[in-house]
């Protein structure tokens, strides 16, 4: 007959922290745990504020004189310029809690407001995963992201006209505070912004960056430019839906880039991929989700990439729009209308055998149009090798 499991299994450490990350989306489950036995109380107490949505949860936890500054909103800044940090032992419940977290949500100013008051302390010590809306620009003094962040989603006002440079600025800060980063997420929802005067920044493990632009250039130049020199490896960028005419970078960024998806115009993605600085490219994908574009704009493109990552490129996806304009001078056949999607299919037959490595082409094309592919483009093609697979979608 079985024995029943040992009660005392739930005492070793490793058995109860499994069980409890099991559960951990069962808040009551994981409170009521706490509230069940000292022996249980630490783990589940860890686990259940290991990951908080938001810093309200922290409110009632500052000290009283703190606390009735944002209970009576006297978070002007004459009030904040005169008021006094209160000593340490009144922060002692806030502590306990904070060292728990590992993951925040945040988009109050209650907590930059926090920060800025206690700016000698980091107010979560062991936070490795940060998403934070800037409601107001980071104080200088502050310490907003710890030494251990690995991961930070940053964004700045929504759908405002912004006359400062607070995103670019709160780069800086994890530059100085947070020298552990890998990965970085940066969108912007902001109609105008000031351009950073910020020279390229020290990233030693930046590896991942994610930037989406969904209104200008502006802040998207500053930001190739602040991180121009980081060692990412990994980069998506997702552009506004404009002309390119103010889209400018003045010297060469990304020189370690391996794989770049961009979400935007082709013209745009051209003049992008011309300035960087990396000779190693091997993954590159363009989706034309919005704005204009000509069969011309994707013929440059094609003829750009070819010219810098012949040599390197493995793997290249393209995804067009249906509504795109014809500039290429080529004539219809009467069987496959001569569209945007025959002339990317035709511009990349031609300059096929300059892609030395390319072993995948995926081609997302609009589901109404008819194409024509030469029966050389093939996997079992001379001329291109490397090939092992053509993947061409209706969308």
């Amino acid at each position: 007959m079985a024995q029943p499991a040992s009660p005392h299994a739930l005492y070793i450490s490793e058995i109860l922290f499994a069980i409890l990350y099991h559960i951990e989306d069962d808040r009551k489950a994981l409170a009521r745990l706490a509230c069940c036995c000292h022996a249980f109380s630490e783990p589940a107490l860890s686990v259940l504020w290991s990951s908080v949505r938001s810093f309200s949860p922290f409110i009632p936890l500052l000290p009283p004189t703190v606390k009735f500054l944002w209970d009576h909103s006297q978070f002007d800044e004459i009030t904040l310029v005169e008021f006094q940090c209160p000593p340490e032992e009144e922060w002692r419940v806030f502590d306990s809690y904070a060292r728990r977290v590992r993951r925040l949500y945040s988009g109050s100013r209650c907590h930059q407001i926090v920060t800025r008051i206690r700016s000698g302390t980091t107010l979560f010590p062991l936070l490795q995963s940060l998403s934070l809306q800037l409601v107001e620009p980071p104080d200088m003094r502050g310490h907003l992201f710890s030494d251990s962040l690995r991961s930070l989603k940053i964004s700045g006002p929504a759908y405002v006209h912004c006359k400062d440079d607070r995103v670019q600025m709160a780069i800086a800060h994890v530059a100085r505070d947070a020298p552990l980063i890998e990965h970085l997420h940066i969108e912007d929802y902001t109609y105008s912004v000031v351009q950073s005067s910020l020279p390229p920044l020290h990233f030693a493990h930046l590896r991942v960056v994610e930037i989406s632009a969904f209104f200008g250039y502006t802040l998207l130049q500053s930001l190739c430019h602040i991180l121009s020199q980081a060692p990412v490896t990994q980069l998506k960028l997702e552009l506004p839906p404009l002309p390119n005419k103010e889209w400018d970078i003045s010297i060469p960024v990304f020189p370690a880039l391996k794989s770049l998806q961009i979400c935007g115009n082709p013209a745009s993605a051209e003049q992008f991929v011309f300035h960087l600085a990396s000779e190693g490219l091997q993954e590159l994908s363009v989706q034309h989700t919005r704005g204009s574009a000509s069969a011309a704009d994707y013929h440059q493109l094609l003829l750009c990439v070819a010219d810098k990552y012949g040599n390197t490129l493995q793997q290249l996806s393209l995804s067009t729009l249906q509504q795109i304009s014809l500039s290429l001078s080529q004539s219809p056949t009467p069987n496959y209308p001569y569209d945007v999607s025959q002339t990317v299919i035709d511009a990349f037959y031609a300059l096929a055998p300059r892609f030395n490595r390319l072993q995948t082409f995926h081609l997302s094309l609009p589901h109404n149009r008819y194409v024509h592919l030469a029966p050389e483009l093939t996997s079992e093609s001379h001329t291109w090798p490397s090939l092992k697979l053509l993947d061409l979608e209706a969308t």
